[in-house]
C-alpha cells in the first residue's frame, strides 16, 4: 500500500471506529423528551423571571418540540428560584480587586399533569471566573453581562437534559 493510499485511509477508518463506538458531539441540537412531556405549561414561582422564563420557554419550543400552554392539567415545569451574585476571586499588590467569581444557580421542579411531583426541586449552579481591569471597566462589564446569559443559556441545556431523562 502507497503512503498517499494509507493518509486517505486513515480518516475513513478513524470516523467508522468513532461511528461504531456510538460517538455523536452533543451540541445544541434538540432534546428529546417523552411523549407526556410534550405538551407542557411553564411558570415561575413568586415573582416572575422574564429573561429565564422567555429563554426556557423558546428553548423547549425549538429545540424539544415542546407545544406549550397556559392551562392546568398538562405536566407543568416550575421555575422555583434563580439567583447570582459575584465574589472577588483574587486582589492585586495594591490591594485591587483582580479577579471575580461569577455564581448562577437555577431551581425548578417538575410536575405531571395529576400535579404528582416527577422531578422535585433540583438546583443547578454555575461558576464562571473573569478578570477585572480597572482601565476598561466598560468591556468588563460587557463581559460580566455576557457571562451571565451564557451561564442562563448552559443552566437551560442541563435543565432540557434532565427532563430528557424523565420517563425514560
Amino acid at each position: 500500500m502507497s503512503p498517499l493510499s494509507a493518509r486517505r485511509l486513515a480518516p475513513v477508518l478513524l470516523l467508522l471506529a468513532l461511528c461504531a463506538c456510538g460517538f455523536q458531539l452533543r451540541g445544541t441540537g434538540g432534546a428529546s423528551l417523552a411523549d407526556e412531556l410534550k405538551v407542557m405549561r411553564v411558570t415561575a414561582a413568586g415573582p416572575a423571571y422574564p429573561p429565564m422564563l422567555v429563554e426556557m420557554r423558546n428553548a423547549l419550543q425549538s429545540q424539544a418540540g415542546v407545544r406549550l400552554v397556559d392551562t392546568p392539567g398538562v405536566p407543568t415545569l416550575t421555575l422555583l428560584a434563580e439567583g447570582a451574585d459575584s465574589q472577588v476571586l483574587a486582589i492585586d499588590s495594591t490591594g485591587k480587586v483582580s479577579n471575580y467569581l461569577l455564581n448562577y444557580s437555577l431551581t425548578f421542579a417538575l410536575a405531571d399533569a395529576a400535579g404528582k411531583e416527577l422531578l422535585g426541586p433540583q438546583s443547578v449552579k454555575l461558576q464562571r471566573e473573569y478578570s477585572f481591569d480597572k482601565l476598561s471597566v466598560l468591556a468588563k462589564e460587557k463581559e460580566d453581562e455576557f457571562l451571565r446569559r451564557e451561564m442562563r443559556g448552559d443552566a437551560i441545556q442541563q435543565i432540557l437534559r434532565r427532563l430528557a431523562s424523565v420517563g425514560r
